[in-house]
């Protein structure tokens, strides 16, 4: 028995409707996962918001590399900082430092070599860091999070700076691997190096 038109109407639309949804589906999780890579670099090593018109600002002058692509021995492994908590939601951006280095000092929108470790505010657990491997990272200040980019300006290479960061001034509602959407963070960061960036 051959089937109506109206059934084979129907027979298409729902062929077209599957379709539709299997390719809106796929396009879903791929937009899901490219959102889930952005904003780490060097391994998920650096909370790092680098925009491409950022990288082309990091250019520096002839013979030196562009920020980011500098390398450095390693320094050797540090003890991990002792963990700090919030009792209460970080209202502000804090700084306090914890050593005071002796090397050139580091200003707004420099390249810095650094040794990090970061944790959440509210709990103290660890979500990033590169002091046990004692290897440290370079990047530009003007293609980190806030609370790194106000934060960091006024060290000096070789010093030693708490970073308590309300969420606001670090990924805010975004999460990130480790970091949950709203989350106040505490960062202890070393100087290794600073260099001008053009």
């Amino acid at each position: 028995m051959a089937a109506s038109k109206g059934q084979r109407v129907a027979a298409f639309l729902l062929a077209l409707g599957f379709l539709l949804s299997t390719i809106g589906f796929t396009a879903y999780v791929i937009i899901e996962l490219n959102s889930e890579d952005q904003g780490i670099i060097a391994e998920d090593a650096l909370p790092i918001e680098q925009p491409p018109e950022v990288a082309e600002q990091q250019q520096e002058a002839e013979g030196d590399l562009p920020c980011g692509q500098e390398t450095y021995e390693a320094v050797g492994e540090r003890d991990v900082p002792e963990t700090v908590t919030a009792e209460t939601p970080v209202q502000e951006l804090q700084t306090i430092d914890v050593k005071e280095g002796d090397g050139a000092e580091v200003q707004p929108g420099d390249c810095v070599a650094a040794l990090y470790y970061g944790t959440l505010a509210t709990t103290g657990e660890t979500f990033d860091g590169n002091y046990d491997s004692g290897s440290p990272i370079e990047f530009s200040l003007n293609g980190v999070i806030q609370g790194w980019t106000e934060g960091i300006p006024g060290m000096k290479v070789g010093g030693i700076r708490r970073l308590v960061i309300p969420a606001e001034q670090a990924y805010a509602a975004s999460e990130r691997p480790g970091i949950p959407a709203n989350s106040d963070l505490v960062f202890e960061v070393e100087i290794v190096n600073a260099r001008q960036a053009q």
